[in-house]
């Protein structure tokens, strides 16, 4: 915050960039995404990624939640960002905490309900398309593994 050059130093539990001039403290945040599930006649709804990582590969559609953002809204803006559908009533199906694929710290997953717009990939999505449980494409990141998974097998609640 003055300027002057950090010292790491015990504070709150852990070691953590404390300024020795005005004894502030720096806390890292962690980065939260959101991953939606949206089910249609039996098909889920997925987007083929245009960036890394994970470019090329088929995924849930995501994305992180912005400062001052609520969770649920964010992943309402970013169903529409990446596949032109509006998608209401977002309901948790789980909180996933460093699942070890360079995403996100934590990814709060939720279903939502197709409500209008007409398919259209965009913003960092390739394609977007409807799988069928038995018809799936090989898939990016482990959230979405797990939460198709789980659909597949009837345990997403």
């Amino acid at each position: 915050m003055c300027g002057t050059a950090l010292i790491e130093q015990e504070r709150t539990g852990a070691l953590r960039p404390i300024c020795p001039a005005c004894d502030y403290t720096v806390y890292y945040d962690p980065k939260v995404a959101v991953v939606m599930l949206l089910v249609q006649d039996e098909r889920v709804l997925l987007i083929k990624r245009a960036v890394d990582p994970q470019k090329g590969k088929w995924a849930l559609p995501a994305g992180f939640v912005n400062a001052g953002e609520n969770p649920q809204e964010a992943a309402m803006r970013e169903v529409l960002e990446e596949t032109n559908l509006v998608a209401e009533h977002p309901r948790l199906l789980d909180v996933f905490y460093h699942p070890g694929d360079g995403s996100a710290d934590i990814i709060i997953a939720y279903q939502l309900e197709w409500v209008g717009g007409e398919l259209l990939a965009g913003d960092d999505a390739l394609e977007a398309d409807w799988f069928t449980a038995d018809a799936l494409p090989p898939t990016a990141f482990l959230t979405t593994h797990w939460l198709l998974e789980r659909w597949q097998t009837h345990t997403l609640y």
